[in-house]
């Protein structure tokens, strides 16, 4: 290496350390640039340290200006960790490729160093933990020092329970109304003080489909929260009191790997329906076809009723079992176990024979259902 050439350019110790910075461990840029500074005095001729740098402008000396930016940006907002990204003059990226071409690939740019060191100062300062995983990201535009930032969603667990048959799950993409979205977003919109909510959900039930027993998954988000310190229990409580035909429970804060596992899992579920005929129900027409539909795989084409919105597609499912709890008159109640993805409604009343087998083709009448409930979710817990 020339350190007449390297010391050419004026620039600062720290300047003049990154472009070495990959060489060795424990030293900062800066302590690199002095040993560097210290090396030309000893070996060339006297040099003094520069007090100015066409590079950084001295922007290592001003993050207390930058803090207070970041700081009154971040007002009213909650958070345990962030991290820092910046932006920089273009030009300056310029120099960096001419050194590089003089020096080769052994430094690092300045945006990371003022990342990693801005980072460390304000981690210093306020307590919180600077992270790759963080609570908010700050993005520090040091052309015309300004600050943006990037916050965290929020996610929430839980498991909910439906007493409605009028209630979607998500909200209506037109007009509006109820739904389980809204009802536990909206409260979590107000203690969150957040711009927005989404409910993903572990499947779903049709609107006029109770979702009974241990209930379904769901993890509701927050959107740019500026609170994050939820009382789960109070979040409970609230959702709960409004008496809105939903009840949560199990809530635990997680991320947003939760919401991929709970949309992947594939879980049996339980369903009593109460199924209706024209005529008087056939007591044993009826319990042979639930017998031969026990234990089998059956074809269902995707129903016309949901074929605006799901390809049409084949699927094979597997009925666990379908038991006759009640037979009076025109109706019976039955219990069916399926697998997961199974149409229940189109089992039973085989939707022109785009289900087959179904119900209605083997009993050899038309039966339809009256009123469908999830009773169970067989997740293992």
């Amino acid at each position: 290496m020339n350190l007449e050439e390297l010391f050419s350019f004026n620039l600062c110790t720290r300047c003049t350390g990154r472009i070495f910075a990959g060489i060795g461990t424990g030293l900062t840029n800066k302590e690199r640039g002095e040993s560097l500074l210290f090396a030309y005095n000893a070996l060339i001729g006297s040099m003094q340290e520069k007090t100015s740098c066409y590079i950084c402008n001295g922007i290592f000396d001003q993050f207390d200006k930058y803090l207070k930016i970041v700081l009154d940006r971040l007002s009213g907002y909650e958070y345990n960790s962030f991290l820092v990204g910046s932006k920089f003059d273009p030009e300056i990226w310029k120099e960096k490729i001419k050194f590089k071409k003089k020096f080769g690939k052994k430094g690092e740019s300045i945006k990371k160093e003022f990342n990693r060191e801005f980072g460390k100062y304000m981690e210093n300062i306020t307590g919180k933990t600077y992270s790759k995983d963080p609570d908010i990201i700050i993005n520090i535009n040091t052309i015309y020092d300004y600050v943006e930032i990037n916050v965290k969603s929020l996610y929430i667990y839980g498991v909910y329970t439906k007493m409605r048959r009028d209630l979607p799950q998500t909200r209506w993409i037109h007009g509006s109304g109820d739904s389980i979205e809204s009802i536990i977003g909206e409260e979590l919109k107000k203690i969150t003080e957040s711009e927005n909510y989404y409910l993903h959900g572990s499947g779903r039930e049709d609107v006029d489909v109770m979702m009974l027993g241990n209930g379904r998954e769901f993890v509701i988000e927050a959107s740019n929260p500026k609170k994050r310190s939820v009382n789960l229990e109070e979040f409970k409580f609230a959702v709960n009191s409004k008496n809105a035909g939903i009840k949560i429970d199990k809530l635990s804060f997680c991320d947003k790997k939760r919401v991929k596992e709970i949309k992947e899992a594939k879980h049996d579920k339980v369903y009593r329906a109460v199924i209706e005929s024209d005529g008087i129900m056939d007591r044993e027409k009826l319990i042979r076809a639930c017998e031969l539909l026990t234990g089998n795989k059956i074809e269902q084409q995707t129903p016309r009723r949901v074929l605006g919105n799901r390809s049409d597609i084949i699927r094979k499912k597997e009925i666990k079992y379908i038991k006759i709890e009640d037979i009076m008159d025109k109706t019976a109640t039955i219990q069916i176990c399926a697998e997961a993805g199974t149409y229940i409604k189109e089992l039973v009343n085989g939707d022109c024979g785009r289900t087959n087998p179904s119900l209605t083709s083997l009993y050899g009448e038309k039966l339809r259902v009256k009123s469908l409930d999830v009773i169970y979710i067989n997740r293992g817990d």
